[in-house]
């Protein structure tokens, strides 16, 4: 899915800022639709009232306002803002500083989206493409369903605190798995085969957890008392 972004401002401006941010997006493998708008009116009336808009950008008076959409769970029903203000002209640096900074503040559980970072980059990933996170020594391990793979200095628990908990299970130790990656579970439930094909083992208590989540994901009601 998409991620749709309106743009207002003077033709110019426009140009620049949505230069930055097609190369800043691509670049993270963030898919995303951009709309522009250089009418006031229009822009109030047509695009800041719909719901299916994650964000959007106002340049005017030398600097660049945002409005940033977070989701809180996987049914898209809730959602809350993140505002910030960036300078113009644009730069992906900034883009990517104050953006993740926005994700990592304004909710533990934005859906959709996982600010990962390292020594060498930064980078929004999507959780849906997110199959597994393997725990290595003091680093934590994104494998990712395109075969990529990040390596982090965050912690296993503390990673799994910024996730949403319903539905990214730890079916064994030093292993979280995204509930909806999982292609199928073996007839014992002691192991668990990703999209990918990646076979991951699942602990009693990974067994729990994938049930809370399947009755979730069906019924949107967790049955089990744990």
């Amino acid at each position: 899915m998409k991620n749709k972004i309106a743009l207002y401002g003077s033709y110019k401006k426009l140009n620049q800022i949505e230069d930055v941010l097609s190369r800043y997006l691509n670049e993270n493998d963030i898919p995303f639709e951009i709309h522009r708008i250089s009418d006031s009116e229009q822009f109030l009336r047509e695009f800041l009232p719909k719901d299916d808009y994650r964000l959007f950008m106002v340049c005017e008076k030398g600097g660049v306002s945002y409005m940033l959409k977070i989701y809180n769970n996987f049914d898209r029903q809730t959602s809350r803002y993140a505002y910030g203000k960036l300078k113009f002209p644009l730069t992906q640096k900034e883009l990517s500083d104050q953006m993740l900074e926005a994700v990592k503040t304004s909710h533990t559980c934005p859906y959709n989206v996982y600010a990962a970072q390292n020594a060498k980059m930064s980078r929004l990933i999507q959780h849906e493409d997110i199959e597994c996170i393997y725990k290595e020594g003091k680093k934590s391990i994104f494998y990712l369903q395109s075969g990529e793979t990040m390596e982090v200095s965050d912690s296993l628990s503390r990673i799994y605190t910024e996730l949403d908990t319903n539905y990214f299970i730890k079916c064994s130790k030093g292993v979280i798995v995204n509930f909806f990656n999982i292609e199928q579970v073996s007839d014992d439930y002691k192991t668990i085969l990703t999209k990918s094909g990646v076979e991951i083992p699942m602990s009693r208590l990974g067994q729990k957890n994938y049930f809370k989540s399947l009755s979730l994901s069906i019924t949107g009601v967790n049955v089990f008392n744990y």
